[in-house]
Order: C-alpha cells, then structure tokens, then sequence
C-alpha cells in the first residue's frame, strides 16, 4: 500500500472533514499555492484516492474534489477511525454539491478574510457538515443516540483580545419548505439549551440567496420568540444573503437579527478572552513549500483537471 507524503495526507484529511472542496478552497484552507496543489492532485488520482466533480452551478470551470471508497480507507487509517457508513455513501453528492460547496466557502472567505489580520486572529476550529450534528448528538433513555440538530457546519474565530465567537452555519438555498425552517428553529432553541451555560452566547448563521429568503427566516423566528419561546433563552440567530457576504466583505454590516437591525460578524455575541488557546488559524500555517517539478494549468487561468 501507499504511504501518502505530508501535502497527500493534508488533502486526505481536509477531504475527509469537509467532504467537497475545490483546489482554491484548498489553497485557502492549507496555505499552499495552486499549482502545488494541482501537482499533488496527479499523484493523488493515480493512486486512486481522489476524484473531481464538475461544479455545474458555477460560472467557470471548477471541479471539486471528494476521497474515493480508497481514499476514504486511507483516511480511517489516519485519523484511526472507521466509519463504515462513509463508504455506502457513494451517492451523497449526487443532489448536495451545490450546499456543501456554499457553506464551505462561507468558511473559506473567513480564513481568507483573516489572513489581513494580526497572526493569532481567525479561524480556530472548524466542523464540517458531515460531523456536525454529532456536536449534539442525543441519547434516550433507552440508549438510542439521535441528532437532531445538523448544521452545515460549526466554528470557533478567535479575535486579536482572544475573545471567540462560536457559530453554526445554515446554508439556505431557499427550496425548503418554511415548516423545514420552523423545525430547524426550534431544534436550535430545544436542543441547544441542554449544551450551553448561556444560550444567547451561540449564533445560528442563515446564509441565503436572497433578502426576501432572509425576511421569510426572520419573521418567522421572531413569530416564534413572541409564542413558544417566549419566557426561556434563545440563541442570537442571524441572516444575511450569499452576495453581502463575498470575500472582502465578511466584516461588513451584513448581518440583520430579530430587530431588523443591520450588524457585523464583528459584533455577534463572544465570549471573554483568556482560554489559552494557542491554535493557529486555519491559512496560516507557514510551511516550506514542496516542489513537484512542472506545474499544471489549462493556460487559460481556469482549474485544470489536475
């Protein structure tokens, strides 16, 4: 068997935690330049650990990569897991491509928006779609463990104080069903109580496609603050549309509560600093970078197919 180098089992494991991501999301995510990626990605194909998926719903031509049933085998033997389930899951990205590409690239842009900031300040902690409903998992009386509550995805940003804002994202591309929304509500408000010392400290992020989506989920959410959950603590909930928050963007006033009122990532609920935690951010780690001889490009700036 094939032992991956340190650059293939970053890629594996990256694939492994985010499902989906394209070669820019990558670079983004493990501060290695493209065409090094692309290199790597060669060796990754003969292998037989990676394969792309065409991003029909983008303007370019972009591919995402997933780990293949054999890429996902060397995964378990580097995080020493093994999930078996993941493997039956060969259909997963039939009809999900579209959302796990939307909600990882809210995630990426973040990094990417931190890299302009003070060394300690980003991204610390990050769940991927796939492990996030774990966080909350539930078991009954009976010993039948649940989870019912599964946001897209799950971060920790550490400001220059250290202080930290602990987020969950909700990717809406706006064709669900407003009772699909409704449950997704009270699950937050239900199931987050039973996690959190102070639930007003947990943000629940709605990024839609656009601002009537965003008033829909709102008006419903404070509907629901006035009736069921009137006289207990309830999560800050935010919405905020897919456009307000491009890359560059993120700090901007985008962001609108129950009271209507545009705010800032900057100003969502934190915790207080001084939890010693020493992660580095995501993007940016500093690290040499390898040479793989010749780089791949299509010659037109698009994603090759490396």
């Amino acid at each position: 068997m094939f032992v991956p180098r340190p650059i293939e089992r970053e890629i594996l494991l990256a694939l492994y935690r985010y499902s989906l991501l394209t070669t820019e999301q990558l670079s983004v995510l493990l501060h290695y330049e493209q065409p090094t990626l692309y290199a790597a990605f060669r060796t990754l194909r003969q292998k037989g650990w990676t394969e792309s998926l065409s991003l029909d719903f983008l303007p370019r031509n972009v591919k995402g990569w997933v780990l293949t049933k054999g890429g996902m085998e060397v995964a378990f033997g580097l995080t020493k897991e093994y999930r078996t389930r993941l493997l039956r899951e060969s259909s997963l990205f039939a009809g999900q491509t579209e959302h796990l590409y939307g909600s990882n690239q809210f995630f990426i842009n973040l990094i990417r928006t931190s890299r302009a900031l003070e060394a300690t300040e980003g991204l610390i902690d990050w769940i991927g779609m796939r492990d996030a409903g774990e966080r909350y998992s539930i078991t009954d009386r009976n010993g039948k463990r649940s989870t019912p509550l599964r946001p897209d995805g799950i971060g920790i940003y550490r400001f220059r104080d250290e202080s930290e804002v602990i987020f969950h994202v909700e990717y809406d591309t706006g064709s669900e069903h407003l009772w699909v929304l409704h449950n997704k509500l009270w699950q937050y408000a239900d199931v987050l109580k039973s996690f959190w010392a102070d639930i007003s400290l947990a943000s629940v992020l709605f990024i839609t496609r656009d601002a009537r989506r965003s008033e829909r989920i709102r008006t419903l959410w404070r509907d629901m603050c006035k009736d069921a959950f009137l006289r207990q603590p309830i999560p800050a909930v935010w919405t905020a549309t897919e456009s307000s928050l491009a890359s560059g963007h993120l700090f901007d006033l985008a962001w609108q509560g129950i009271n209507d009122e545009p705010i800032s990532f900057l100003q969502f609920p934190r915790f207080p600093g001084g939890h010693a935690d020493r992660s580095i951010p995501f993007g940016k780690q500093v690290r040499i970078q390898p040479t793989f001889g010749k780089t791949h490009s299509d010659g037109d700036g698009k994603e090759g197919d490396a």
